[in-house]
Parts: structure tokens; sequence; C-alpha cells
């Protein structure tokens, strides 16, 4: 898949940490205080976990597109033929759920889940399509907007207006498989 990180969106900082470990603290017993040099390590332990292909992260979206469901009919998409699908303004999204485990003096501390919401816009893309399978997009003009929560409480947001993106984005060798409709 491409390398379009979600960590090119959003970051989390220790400030997050903090605010997550003071909102947990309302509800749950024994969570830990992480603040200065422990929210920092925490935060880049989460930069990590996020360290993930936005794409794949959007790839059950595309999916739920009847136009691309329809590209896994043989009998219309005959094989080694590509279908280019030109979907207009469309919105994705997905939700993340970092989780962040503690131990202190090697005793586990409650965990602390966090919600990442990604959207993404598009004003037009084009999908590739062979052999029932998503290989490349082309994207048009995007933006993205990422969300942190903890629990109801909005930590922190990011958001690219004017997302820069390649031209085109392979989907690996495999591509994205589209399930075959059964009638």
């Amino acid at each position: 898949m491409s390398v379009v990180s979600l960590r090119t969106l959003f970051e989390f900082t220790g400030t997050n940490v903090e605010r997550a470990a003071e909102k947990a603290k309302e509800t749950t017993a024994n969570v830990p205080t992480l603040v200065g040099l422990a929210a920092e390590t925490a935060a880049k332990q989460l930069n990590a976990a996020i360290d993930a292909d936005v794409f794949e992260l959007l790839a059950e979206g595309w999916l739920k597109f009847k136009q691309i469901r329809d590209c896994a009919d043989p009998s219309k998409h005959p094989p080694k033929q590509d279908t280019i699908v030109t979907l207009h303004d469309v919105e994705i999204t997905s939700s993340n759920s970092p989780l962040l485990h503690t131990t202190v003096g090697g005793v586990p501390l409650p965990d602390l889940r966090f919600t990442l919401d990604l959207t993404a816009k598009f004003e037009a893309v084009q999908l590739v399509v062979r052999d029932a399978r998503i290989r490349a997009l082309r994207p048009g003009s995007a933006s993205a907007i990422v969300r942190l929560k903890y629990g109801d409480a909005k930590l922190a947001e990011s958001s690219t207006p004017e997302w820069k993106l390649p031209g085109e984005i392979s989907l690996g060798a495999e591509g994205l498989a589209i399930p075959r409709l059964v009638h």
C-alpha cells in the first residue's frame, strides 16, 4: 500500500496524554498522573502506533460505493482490463482507537483508550480497478481533518484544508479486493 501516514496529519503530544489521564481520573481509580517526560514518552509510543497508512485506514470506505462493488462482476468488467471509476464529492471516515498501556514498577495501571477520527474529503477521485481489486487511487483536490478524543472530551484537532497528495497512490501488487456480490 502507499505511504501516506496518518502521522503526517496528526501527532500526539505530551499535553494530549496529560489531559487524557486527567479525564480518566474522573471516572477510573488508579489512573496514573502522566506529566513531563512520562507524558512525552507515552506520546512517542502512541505516535509510533499511528504511523499507519491513511489509505489502508480508509480502504473499507471505498468498498461502500455501488460503482466500486459493481466492478467485481466479471461479466461487466473482464479480467485484466482496467476500469476507471470516478467519484465526486466523496467523504470517507475512519475511527481508530490507540491504546496506551502503562506500568509503574512493573504493576500495570488502567489503560487509556483514545479515539482518533479521520475524515477525508475529495472533490473528485478516480479509482483504478482490475480483476475485482482496487489497484490505485488518483485523488484530485482533497482535505482531511483528524480529531482526538478521550471519552467525550475533545483533546485536539488538526486539519489540512489543501491536502497535498501524490497524483496516483498505488495500493500495492495485490490491491484491495472488492467482494463479489451474491445474488
